[in-house]
């Protein structure tokens, strides 16, 4: 295994180098920390920028954490709601059991170059390809024949004609992902990986970082509409997600069914349903943060059988630092090109998008500029807040390296974190605002200004 590991590292190095090659370095290291555990010969002090994502990758491929299992739910036929259904707000971790159309005899569905989301949503509303999904089920009896070599949890959770569908979660760790590694149909011919199971052709297949066991062959021609995810998903006034840099990522081919920590059932999941598109769902997640009166946030795509597809900060709204547009005379220093959002209530690890405010004082901020979407930013008044300062004390004394000669532990500034001061930490803008698409105040953090860490272990 730890030879097949370390290939799979060098091979991924390129992708996420190619991805954001100022990161490359330091996207590897917390990539190879995470994973093994092991320290690296040099300590790490460059700038976050995207970082968050690649720890959910490094665990995500081999390793995953465990949320509260859906409750059970009888199958039935999806209804037929408008594609631009108002959001349905309520917290849910059960899956919507979905029954596709049959296709019409003698033209089975094909899939397309280009699909646009209208379509998209019709078929997940009314899908042509005639799988139907069920509560997920256990299904401990088919481990020996789909097991690839990563201990993987199985579970049924649904039918395509003659085939049944399942499965296999892999196990969890460090409360970050435990990945769905494989989705699989078994009938009468034997067990097969649904590789490209998007209805667009040129969307990203699923690559794992194990060999197929003997008795399963790659399947690259089943798709499921189900499956297919729409480029955007609009709540207006300036909510406006998308699914393209999730899509394109380096991470996403391993992570293509997403996080499938609600069906081991080991921790809850709190998530809000935002919109409901059919078979898949918009959800904001929510989690406990280390800074009081802060609660995490992210957001991602519910999956019919449960898992969740996290959003990369780049898709929603205020999550791309760099990105915002900054009122005259308010513009940052520094100015943060490139530089991607992270909750501030948390560290550099294992990091959602936001987090969110229990009390609001709308006195401790200001306007200072505007999403690419045009949600309004804010930034804390002028001298700073209470809260900015715990904040930045949160970030730095909880920062850490190790010097390079001697291997003595560095901590704060001596470690690298980048905003020794309040005053340079507001500069910065390092801590910003905006409401949410439910009224909630959401708190981004600037990547850059997030803890400094040797590793993730």
């Amino acid at each position: 295994m730890s030879g097949e590991l370390n290939d799979l590292l060098s091979a991924l190095s390129g992708d996420v180098e190619a991805a954001a090659p100022t990161l490359g370095e330091r996207r590897l290291q917390l990539l190879t920390s995470t994973v093994r555990r092991r320290r690296r010969t040099r300590r790490t002090v460059e700038s976050f920028a995207g970082v968050a994502a690649v720890s959910a990758l490094g665990v995500g491929l081999w390793f995953g954490t465990s949320q509260h299992g859906p409750a059970p739910v009888t199958p039935v036929t999806t209804p037929t709601p408008s594609p631009t259904a108002d959001a349905t707000p309520g917290p849910t971790t059960t899956p919507t059991p979905t029954e596709s159309a049959t296709p019409p005899a003698g033209s089975p569905p094909t899939r397309e170059s280009a699909v646009d989301d209208a379509t998209v949503l019709e078929r997940l509303q009314h899908p042509r390809t005639g799988e139907v999904w069920q509560a997920p089920e256990p299904a401990p009896e088919v481990a020996a024949e789909l097991d690839d070599g990563s201990g993987a949890t199985f579970f049924r959770v649904g039918t395509r004609g003659g085939s049944a569908i399942y499965v296999g979660v892999q196990p969890d760790y460090a409360g970050v992902l435990a990945t769905v590694g494989g989705l699989y149909e078994i009938d009468a011919a034997g067990a097969r990986l649904i590789a490209c199971p998007s209805a667009r052709t040129g969307d990203p297949c699923l690559r794992s970082g194990y060999e197929l066991p003997s008795t399963v062959v790659e399947d690259d021609q089943t798709f499921y509409d189900t499956l297919t995810l729409p480029t955007t998903i609009d709540l207006g006034d300036g909510w406006r997600f998308t699914t393209t840099s999730t899509q394109g990522s380096a991470m996403f081919p391993y992570e293509r069914y997403g996080d499938g920590s609600a069906l081991l059932g080991e921790r809850a999941v709190d998530q809000q349903v935002l919109r409901s598109l059919g078979a898949l769902d918009l959800v904001s997640e929510t989690a406990p943060s280390d800074i009081t009166g802060l609660t995490d946030v992210r957001y991602g795509i519910r999956t019919p059988f449960g898992s969740t597809i996290y959003l990369d900060p780049d898709d929603v709204p205020g999550g791309t630092f760099g990105a915002i547009r900054w009122d005259a005379g308010l513009e940052p220093t520094p100015s943060g090109a490139g530089v991607l959002a992270t909750a501030p209530g948390s560290g550099v690890c294992f990091a959602r998008t936001f987090s969110e405010e229990s009390q609001h004082v709308p006195a401790d901020w200001r306007p200072a500029g505007t999403t690419g979407t045009g949600v309004r930013v804010y930034v804390p008044a002028a001298g700073g807040t209470a809260l900015s300062q715990q904040v930045r004390a949160w970030q730095s004394d909880n920062s850490w390296g190790l010097e390079d000669l001697t291997g003595a532990q560095l901590n704060g500034a001596d470690a690298g974190y980048p905003f020794p001061t309040d005053a340079e930490f507001l500069a910065a803008h390092a801590l910003y605002a905006l409401q949410g698409p439910s009224g909630e105040w959401l708190l981004g953090l600037r990547g850059d200004a997030v803890q400094v860490v040797y590793e993730c272990a």
